[in-house]
């Protein structure tokens, strides 16, 4: 186990070594999509765009397309943000499967920041393929000592949008260093979280990868659980968006309508208003968005 841990800190060393510690930032190299092999992407620190794309939108599909009106709307949001964030983190809580990289990703390119995903982290820190692997081979205990690691480091730096693990709430630790920055909550129906993961199938989810003959009942019945257990800890972020609200904002109440940039859109509201401490200013542009949906699916 030591031997194991001297080399995780190592290949963190290596992964995090362009850190920024109060002089110029060298450059990331974060993992990319599960089941890439070994090509990475990298990224920059200081607030610039990725140098590759972002290998979580895919332009075939549809659903993650944005209307003229959102995507102006997330740039203006982004700008009102950006000058209150003075380069804070923003760390990204919630249950697995609700979206937290591709919403990450979309807030880091609308901010110029760079973007994380804490379990790729890991993945990379102790040299194995998948969260789910690591579980197998070691335990959850040994993914999660890591996982804090990762995070530990992550906190160091500034303009950083990282999606966190479903779990990483519940060890205080991590609340400790993502309390450097700022913590958004994506709340998302437990519906549709498991319709989501059993669409996708469960195998890369070792808390919900066991033989089943209902991939959604299982995935529902696990997620419940995991909901009652980890429900305070994700309320400990300093915001929270949620899917039913943005759904009934927009008039159709279908979670599943939503696109990945409706979600940014709301989390940069909340976001703004946490920063601002003026909450009137969520409704005003929450109304907006409401307005520019409405106009898209006319329009359609």
């Amino acid at each position: 186990m030591e031997s194991h841990a001297a080399a995780a800190v190592g290949r963190r060393s290596a992964i995090l070594g362009g850190r920024e510690k109060g002089a110029r930032a060298g450059s990331l190299r974060v993992g990319g999509p599960a089941g890439a092999g070994a090509k990475a992407m990298a990224m920059r620190t200081r607030g610039t765009k990725p140098v590759a794309p972002l290998w979580c939108v895919n332009s075939a599909d549809e659903s993650m397309h944005s209307s003229p009106d959102e995507a102006l709307l997330l740039k203006r949001k982004s700008e009102e943000v950006l000058f209150h964030l003075n380069g804070q983190c923003i760390y990204l809580v919630g249950m697995m499967g609700s979206g937290k990289s591709t919403v990450g990703k979309i807030l880091a390119e609308v901010l110029g920041y760079s973007f994380f995903d804490s379990d790729k982290l890991v993945e990379q820190a102790v040299d194995m393929p998948s969260v789910a692997q690591i579980f197998k081979e070691h335990s959850e205990a040994f993914f999660r000592v890591n996982e804090s690691c990762v995070l530990r480091d992550l906190s160091s730096m500034r303009r950083l949008v990282v999606a966190t693990g479903g779990g990483a709430v519940i060890r205080p630790i991590n609340w400790n260093y993502m309390k450097k920055g700022l913590s958004v909550w994506l709340d998302v129906p437990l519906d549709a979280l498991a319709k989501r993961i059993a669409q996708v199938g469960i195998a890369s989810r070792p808390l919900l990868d066991q033989p089943c003959d209902d991939p959604y009942t299982a995935a529902f019945s696990k997620l419940s659980m995991l909901a009652e257990q980890r429900g305070d800890a994700y309320a400990n972020a300093d915001t929270r968006v949620s899917l039913e609200e943005i759904a009934a904002k927009q008039g159709h109440g279908d979670v599943s309508m939503l696109t990945p940039t409706n979600i940014a859109i709301e989390a940069l509201l909340k976001i703004g208003s946490f920063v601002t401490e003026d909450p009137t200013s969520n409704d005003h542009a929450g109304n907006l968005q409401a307005d520019s949906q409405s106009r898209s699916i006319k329009a359609l």
